[in-house]
């Protein structure tokens, strides 16, 4: 369990560009990922689960009407 918590804090670290509220979920997102890694030693639905949360903060604003970003206030 050291090992899940020293690999999520490194995870938070190199994404404190971001501000503290994206390490911090990172730090979380690590802490899942680690412990799923750990019981089934399975890679690829983390891979999948990594691609579409990128996907969808990336490419999701490119795609969605601005009057939905301004509806919820990130635009």
């Amino acid at each position: 369990y050291a090992a899940i918590l020293a690999s999520a804090l490194l995870r938070g670290a190199y994404h404190l560009y971001q501000g503290w509220p994206m390490a911090l979920g990172n730090v979380v997102m690590g802490l899942v990922f680690a412990y799923w890694f750990h019981r089934t030693g399975r890679l690829g639905p983390l891979i999948l689960a990594h691609w579409t949360l990128d996907a969808v903060s990336f490419i999701g604003p490119e795609v969605v009407p601005a009057e939905w970003l301004d509806a919820l206030g990130v635009s």
